[in-house]
């Protein structure tokens, strides 16, 4: 009797890629089963037939490859007694038996990748992938953060109210189509009065879900790889802070409203490291190193892409630290945080005037208002890479703290108007008068 094998779908992918079992009958024909279990090419033991388990150093994706090596054994020993139950009663295995009695054990799970044998609707098919999906796509896997979750239910959600809306509640794989994707965008656009940002982030979601439904073999409509179907996007303003207004926030006396005092020295921490919320406000006494030259530095592994990184500690920083032996204060959520930083910043006299453009249910609207009301969380990051880049520091150094990948990305990121590269630039040599030996 032959033995069950398990192959990847596509073994050159550059994404994770479903994992398929298969037999080959007396007949000579081969009984393909989808597993539903998917794995980057990079971590599949093509001799083993099994995830690679022999890793170092990488405990989330040996903990992840454990667990798919335990659903495939599933699935072996299942297509096995099977088989040993037709060799003993004398009975040639078929592709029809073998299906069957695999459905039996499998289609009863609630497993995304399998129920999509039972070609489940649109909405239901991703109500069932978002219940049970646990790990990112990205290699190595990573366990998919509540609020990641949270944006797939609210995509899914308007996705529904579209369909009763548009649809008449049908709403299938097949009617993806880009007449759906305009429709689709006019009903988050003036429908549902998104801003064009808000749009392209649930229309990314919602291609997120039909690559997964593509991968999962629920379907073949790859319309939404067609470049018309787009992720609308638009740059809208994004201010950072001086360091005169670093230094009116600095100088505010908070000693009796400890509470925005905590916060104030968090975000300082933010301003002067340029890391993210989750990063900087999660430090550690075991994240603060001495370098081999002797100066002081915070190593973080940073949150949302599990990069090392190593920020130089600015005196300020230092300060903070010391004021509170090294035992930075707990956090509050990123949403109270962000209206405690507006307390602060009115209360710094941050009030320039900012003009504010953004398209909001298809319309263009242009508002002023006071600065103060802008500085969220993520304004810290802004602010400490763009001072490092005005004070000079080169672009490399301080995308090796961002983790951008190109210049081009990273020069987006940083806030810094046409009067400000003018006098970065007065201070090349290619600007200053040169002198003449007479």
């Amino acid at each position: 009797m032959a033995k069950p094998r398990f192959f990847l779908r596509e073994p050159s992918a550059k994404n994770p890629t479903l994992i398929f079992l298969i037999y080959k009958l007396p007949t000579g024909k081969n009984f393909k089963y989808s597993t539903g279990e998917s794995i980057h090419p990079d971590q599949w033991d093509n001799a083993a037939q099994r995830a690679k388990t022999n890793l170092r150093g990488n405990k989330a994706q040996l903990e992840t490859n454990k667990a798919v090596n335990l659903q495939l054994e599933r699935y072996h020993i299942k297509l096995t007694e099977i088989l040993t139950g037709l060799q003993a009663a004398k009975e040639t295995p078929t592709i029809e038996f073998l299906r069957s009695e695999m459905d039996k054990e499998f289609l009863k799970d609630t497993h995304p990748r399998r129920v999509a044998d039972e070609k489940p609707t649109l909405l239901k098919w991703i109500d069932n992938w978002i219940g049970n999906v646990k790990f990112t796509r990205e290699t190595p896997p990573k366990p998919i953060n509540p609020r990641t979750l949270l944006k797939y239910k609210t995509t899914l959600k308007i996705l529904q109210e579209f369909s009763k809306e548009k649809r008449r509640g049908r709403l299938d794989f097949d009617g993806i189509n880009m007449d759906f994707y305009f429709d689709f965008t006019e009903y988050l656009q003036k429908t549902r009065n998104l801003a064009q940002n808000t749009v392209g982030k649930n229309v990314t979601v919602l291609k997120l879900f039909l690559r997964e439904a593509v991968d999962a073999g629920v379907t073949t409509n790859t319309i939404h790889e067609n470049r018309k179907f787009a992720v609308p996007t638009e740059d809208v303003e994004h201010v950072f802070l001086t360091e005169k207004e670093l230094d009116l926030i600095c100088e505010l006396d908070l000693n009796n409203k400890p509470a925005l005092d905590r916060v104030r020295d968090l975000f300082m921490i933010g301003c002067y490291t340029a890391l993210r919320f989750s990063d900087f406000s999660n430090i550690k006494p075991e994240n603060i190193i001495t370098t081999s030259s002797g100066g002081r530095a915070l190593k973080i592994n940073t949150r949302k892409t599990s990069h090392t990184v190593v920020i130089p500690i600015h005196p300020r920083v230092e300060a903070i630290l010391a004021k509170y032996e090294n035992n930075l204060p707990r956090s509050i959520s990123n949403q109270k945080t962000n209206v405690y930083l507006k307390v602060i910043g009115e209360m710094a006299g941050i009030k320039t005037m900012v003009e504010v453009s953004k398209t909001i249910g298809g319309k263009r609207v242009q508002t002023t208002i006071p600065k103060f009301k802008l500085i969220t969380t993520h304004t810290a990051r802004r602010t400490g890479a763009t001072n490092m880049y005005l004070a000079g520091v080169p672009s490399l150094a301080i995308m090796k703290i961002t983790g951008h990948k190109t210049e081009s990305v990273f020069m987006k990121y940083i806030c810094i108007d046409a009067e400000q590269n003018a006098n970065l630039m007065m201070q090349q040599d290619f600007f200053k008068p040169k002198l003449r030996i007479v």
